[in-house]
């Protein structure tokens, strides 16, 4: 199995990353990827850019040493109503979003508030993908979010960090994953590297994958043109 972007990466914007935007990227084409989604944290997360710096991010080129560069962020849902923190103009912007749930920006609450937070941002149209669903303690009805994303063909990422950061997160993914399997739900695999060391470093989601059985085709990081379509399908025009 051979991953050709890493879709799930911070820079030192984020400020508890350590690298720039140079050192992701020349990170990304030492280690033979195609595509690099830069997704730093939303404002409402303690450490999160502000709106402006996502508004601004056109300004950067869509290739840096021959790796296309996606323009991103990891935006954080604040409600359980699927209440995002940047807005639907600023999302307009970007190439590829992640919306994840972060302690430090919503308490936990029941199985049935996740679920419908997610069920709501599975909805936005600005939205591509949700963040490191195995936080156990965002427990949610995997089997009714998974069957939502492939309706309105939204990701799910199998997010590698997930396993040594969010303790638990292991059994969650894998069940999440046997259900994308079984629904034939695409999803992406990440490393949610936080600095230029852990670019591509995909190794305990590809071992989980595998020992499933997962099927290739339904992870979109592993083609090139099925994610440059998935993204160009999905944009919105300004």
């Amino acid at each position: 199995m051979k991953i050709i972007a890493d879709l799930h990466t911070h820079t030192l914007v984020s400020e508890h990353a350590y690298s720039t935007v140079d050192e992701m990227v020349n990170s990304a084409k030492e280690k033979g990827f195609l595509a690099l989604a830069i997704t730093d944290h939303g404002p409402a997360s303690s450490d999160g850019a502000k709106s402006v710096h996502f508004r601004a991010m056109h300004s950067l080129p869509k290739y840096i040493n021959d790796v296309r560069l996606l323009r991103g962020c990891e935006a954080n849902i604040i409600d359980y109503n699927g209440k995002l923190d940047l807005s639907e103009k600023v999302l307009n912007y970007l190439d590829f979003v992640i919306a994840s749930y972060h302690e430090d920006v919503i308490s936990p609450h029941t199985k049935e508030e996740h679920t419908k937070g997610y069920a709501e941002v599975i909805k936005n149209p600005n939205i591509d993908c949700l963040g490191h669903v195995g936080n156990p303690k965002f427990e949610f009805d995997i089997e009714y979010i998974v069957k939502l994303c492939k309706e309105y063909n939204k990701l799910i990422e199998i997010n590698s960090s997930s396993f040594t950061i969010r303790k638990g997160s292991f059994p969650i993914c894998r069940d999440v994953a046997l259900c994308c399997k079984k629904y034939e739900t695409n999803i992406v695999v990440t490393s949610d590297a936080h600095s230029k060391y852990k670019v591509g470093d995909h190794k305990d989601a590809i071992e989980l994958l595998s020992s499933i059985d997962f099927p290739e085709h339904l992870i979109l990081n592993t083609d090139y043109d099925k994610l440059m379509n998935y993204i160009k399908n999905n944009a919105i025009k300004l």
